[in-house]
């Protein structure tokens, strides 16, 4: 029975991170589009800019209720080193799907091509780093 409890834990765990990230992923792209398209910032900055803001909406979603830590400097720098990573991964996924993939398609076809390969990517790979990393942190208490 334990087996069959951890199974459900985690795959609700996953699928509230998926819940967290697509509303996130409305925030940030919406603001990355509003910048670019309304006010002309550079798109490597628009979505700097979005991102951050989402990271700041994902931490105070799902660090508790994901990842069962507490707001703690720890998992702070847990959260802001992902962060960091997947904000590396998810600039150079913008920026090489836009210049050099999605080079066919519209301006804003190509924009929002972009954008979700610059969401998909890093949301698998920042939400198994963190598992990995909460995991090992929660060990220690």
């Amino acid at each position: 029975m334990n087996i069959v409890n951890s199974v459900i834990r985690k795959r609700l765990a996953i699928e509230k991170y998926f819940y967290y990230s697509v509303i996130v992923s409305f925030v940030d792209t919406g603001i990355v589009w509003m910048l670019v398209r309304y006010f002309s910032v550079h798109l490597i900055a628009a979505n700097t800019i979005g991102v951050v803001i989402g990271f700041l909406l994902h931490y105070i979603l799902a660090s508790k209720s994901v990842f069962n830590t507490n707001y703690r400097p720890a998992g702070f720098i847990v959260y802001l080193a992902t962060f960091f990573a997947g904000l590396m991964l998810a600039d150079w996924l913008i920026y090489m799907s836009y210049h050099y993939v999605f080079t066919a398609y519209a301006v804003d076809l190509r924009l929002l091509l972009s954008k979700g390969v610059s969401i998909a990517v890093p949301f698998f790979a920042m939400y198994y780093m963190r598992k990995y990393l909460f995991l090992m942190i929660n060990k220690r208490r």
